[in-house]
């Protein structure tokens, strides 16, 4: 019961992360806010190791589901029909964009689209079960070494989460009880 109710909570927080771009104005809280510590990949010198490879600083992060590529920032049509039919569809009025924020949930994971000059683009993809594996190696359920591993020590905030900002993009993975329970691809959008 525990981890359902650590599910549904970490689900709403990406959806509350997916719901406004950063051009948002946002209002300020009286609550006490989780201190996010957002770290950016050095450039780095490839190494041969068995190790998983981490993303070079000056690339986005892509996420492959069935041989798509799935891109932040991307032109959304195309993906989205290589996709094929989604499961559900949600649309709303953006509060950060003109236009509609459109949520498609594909069974492993959820997309959500920006408008912007007439264009659906890639906004954010967040992984919702364990049947798929980020490029990265990742997984709901691996555990926080792979994920150290993966990202870097460097990347931990401190608190429940590696969050890594690289080229046009972010990935953010969640631990609860030492495993992954949520993974989340955002744009950086300016």
């Amino acid at each position: 019961m525990k981890k359902i109710i650590a599910l549904i909570l970490a689900l709403t927080a990406v959806f509350g992360l997916c719901a406004c771009g950063e051009t948002a104005e946002q209002t300020p809280s009286t609550e006490a806010q989780p201190q996010v510590q957002e770290t950016t990949l050095p450039e780095t010198t490839p190494v041969e190791t068995d190790a998983p490879e981490t993303v070079p600083a000056d690339e986005d992060f892509v996420f492959t589901y069935n041989g798509i590529d799935i891109e932040m920032n991307a032109h959304a049509d195309g993906i989205i029909d290589a996709l094929g039919e989604p499961k559900s569809y949600t649309e709303e009025a953006s509060c950060a964009f003109e236009g509609l924020d459109k949520t498609y949930y594909f069974g492993p994971f959820y997309l959500q689209t920006y408008p912007m000059d007439g264009v659906d683009y890639i906004y954010c993809l967040w992984i919702v079960d364990d049947s798929v594996e980020t490029p990265e190696g990742l997984y709901i359920g691996a555990p926080q070494s792979a994920v150290e591993e993966a990202l870097g020590a460097e990347s931990f905030n401190g608190s429940n989460a590696y969050i890594v900002t690289t080229g046009n993009s972010r990935l953010s993975v969640i631990i609860d009880g030492g495993v992954v329970s949520s993974i989340q691809y955002d744009a950086v959008v300016s």
